[in-house]
């Protein structure tokens, strides 16, 4: 029984029969803690010499600089206070402590230290003049600086960062750091300073934002601008590109033009009612012709909508035939008629309050009337450039009609313009039946039209 080998100790002892030795078990130890502090170092190193680049570029002025360990560009701390407030991409350098970015860990909003608050702009100013002067600062400097005031972080909703927290947040964000394949940038500290400067001195992105509906470089927001239009081309509604001298965009270029100028002409309206109702004693209504013109500028950008989707052509269609199917869809098929019939009344409900016309008249008076001249000019222009579509038969011959009758409209309406202001209307006329010049007659518009009803 007591040599029995169901003894436990008897077991242990037998698997262990060549005790360890200590002075291997040391060395060991001492090897693995050696490569794990060298290992260490190195990254200390590499950390350190990203920091050094980053104040390179600061201080150079620099938006952007070279990652030796990624080949990415990184957005300076100088890029971001140009900026003037935290975009929340989450970048390694954001100096406003990532107060606009809504990622969350365990349920609180991710914060870091700031250095200065977003929006802050005189504390944002002084940084920048501090930077751009030349002092030669470094980030420490920039970071410690008495005059800043830090933003206040609430513990219930915000949580601190560390370095792995961003490792974590970095595979599912997107950090304004732009992958440069081409990059060959070195990481080794011995770099000369012409090298360093090389590397922070990269100013344009290669990989910039789409724009557009897919945002910007700075803004994921829609920005206009898109790019494909740089080589000279455009794209209609229809998917079609053309060239932008093309009959289309011509037309559909001075009947944006139109619409801008008419927006002007309400601007002024606005304004002479806004300084009206400061000046006690001066009365001016204008009846409704400013909800006129906004309703002008909407009917124009229908316009627009059509003309930009121009009905196919096909070879079996009879030019000279004169019929033509549109339809008035809201999404540029056709333009309604009724608009037509809508401007004549506006223009019968001005006329019937002013005095009648025998002559020509020049475009002056108030500056709501003159720029209503103007757009009554461009809305001229803009029947010629449609009427070529309309003879082709891929513009509904409506919007012809209605430019003939806006134009007659605005100037009906700058004429109105003038008389609810009490201006003097020019006229160009003789001044006696049989004389060999016209010249110019001032006429009150008011004194006429009393004159007129008595």
């Amino acid at each position: 029984m007591c040599g029995s080998t169901n003894n436990p100790a008897s077991t242990r002892t037998s698997c262990c029969d060549t005790p360890a030795n200590p002075a291997v078990t040391e060395q060991r130890s001492c090897s693995t803690k050696s490569k794990a502090k060298t290992k260490a170092k190195s990254k200390e190193k590499e950390i350190q010499d990203i920091e050094d680049l980053h104040t390179q570029a600061v201080n150079a002025k620099s938006r952007t600089y070279i990652d030796p360990a990624t080949g990415f560009t990184v957005f300076t701390e100088y890029a971001h206070l140009k900026r003037g407030k935290c975009c929340g991409n989450i970048c390694r350098h954001c100096p406003y402590g990532w107060e606009n970015v809504s990622y969350t860990k365990n349920g609180k909003l991710v914060r870091r230290e700031a250095r200065v608050q977003s929006g802050d702009k005189e504390n944002v100013q002084l940084l920048l003049d501090r930077i751009e002067n030349g002092d030669g600062l470094s980030i420490e400097s920039i970071s410690t600086s008495p005059s800043l005031s830090p933003s206040s972080s609430s513990s219930s909703s915000t949580t601190p960062t560390t370095n792995s927290d961003v490792d974590q947040i970095k595979d599912s964000q997107d950090h304004g750091q732009s992958d440069l394949d081409d990059s060959d940038s070195d990481s080794d500290s011995d770099s000369d300073s012409d090298s360093i400067k090389n590397k922070i001195e990269v100013r344009i992105l290669k990989k910039r934002g789409k724009g557009g509906r897919s945002g910007g470089t700075y803004t994921s927001k829609n920005v206009p601008y898109t790019r494909t239009g740089d080589k000279g081309t455009s794209m209609l509604l229809s998917g079609e590109r053309r060239s932008k001298d093309d009959d289309c965009f011509e037309a559909m270029g001075t009947v944006d033009e139109l619409c801008s100028i008419v927006g002007v002409a309400h601007a002024e309206l606005e304004a002479t009612l806004e300084a009206n109702e400061r000046d006690i004693g001066n009365t001016i209504d204008y009846g409704q012709l400013t909800m006129w013109l906004v309703e002008t500028m909407s009917r124009l950008f229908d316009i627009g909508s059509h003309v930009a989707k121009p009905k196919k052509k096909y070879e079996d269609e009879d030019e000279d035939d004169g019929e033509h199917n549109f339809t008035a869809d809201g999404i540029g098929g056709g333009f309604d008629k009724e608009h037509i019939l809508v401007l004549e009344e506006w223009i019968d409900v001005m006329t019937e309050k002013l005095p009648e016309l025998g002559s020509f008249v020049l475009p002056t008076g108030g500056k709501a009337s003159a720029q209503l001249h103007v757009a009554r000019c461009v809305c001229r222009r803009a029947e010629r450039r449609t009427l070529p579509l309309v003879r082709e038969g891929v513009c509904d011959p409506n919007v012809l009609q209605y430019l003939n009758r806006l134009s007659d409209f605005l100037f009906t309406a700058a004429r109105w313009a003038n008389f609810c202001e009490g201006k003097e209307e020019v006229q160009y006329r003789r001044y006696f039946r049989g004389a060999k010049q016209r010249g110019v007659v001032k006429v009150n518009l008011r004194e006429e039209k009393k004159e007129t009803e008595t």
